[in-house]
């Protein structure tokens, strides 16, 4: 049997995680590994509370949000990563523990505390960050779409963009340039994913 694969990719709503996770999957799939795409937060009970506050129905404390991401991620390990993992598949997740650690320190938390609050989130085998610039970003989200709390708000998002360039460097994720063409993006991710397969 073929040992599960944990990827996941990160990076600002807009750098092109879904429309490179199902490229890859595809790949993936037609070299005959069996794939799941999987993101967070989940659709789980606890996921579906983050995405009431996401949405603006729901005031709660940063450090409220961030206890309920982590929980959420604990869910999902257990439901959905972990078991994936175990049958052999290759687990493509949209969203991590680097999104909590990008994103909640950009709005005023400590790094330390983010961590020992995920301390029970397991390593990915590899994790991606999808590198663009906010305004780029900003401007590749649907017009159409309604936006969140957090992809409203450019100057979180520009800070975000730092604390996730910082932390992939301390973290070891491999950075990609996301402003180039989707076909580049995909052939450089194909490239790290060999890696380790």
């Amino acid at each position: 049997m073929a040992i599960g694969l944990f990827l996941c990719l990160e990076g600002l709503d807009g750098c092109g995680k879904s429309t490179h996770a199902k490229l890859l999957a595809a790949w993936l799939r037609s070299r005959g590994r069996k794939v799941i795409i999987t993101d967070e937060p989940t659709n789980g009970a606890i996921g579906k509370i983050i995405k009431r506050m996401l949405r603006g129905e729901l005031k709660l404390p940063i450090a409220a949000e961030a206890l309920l991401f982590a929980a959420d991620r604990v869910q999902h390990i257990a439901d959905v990563i972990g078991p994936a993992l175990k049958a052999g598949k290759v687990v493509l997740n949209e969203r991590y523990v680097y999104s909590s650690l990008a994103y909640q320190s950009a709005r005023g938390l400590q790094v330390n505390w983010i961590s020992s609050i995920n301390k029970y989130a397991i390593r990915p085998d590899l994790g991606i960050l999808i590198d663009v610039p906010a305004k780029i970003a900003f401007a590749r989200i649907e017009p159409s779409r309604r936006l969140d709390e957090f992809e409203r708000n450019l100057r979180l998002q520009q800070r975000v963009r730092r604390n996730y360039l910082r932390i992939a460097r301390r973290e070891g994720l491999k950075i990609i340039d996301g402003t180039r063409s989707r076909d580049e993006v995909q052939a450089e991710m194909r490239g790290l994913v060999s890696a380790v397969l």
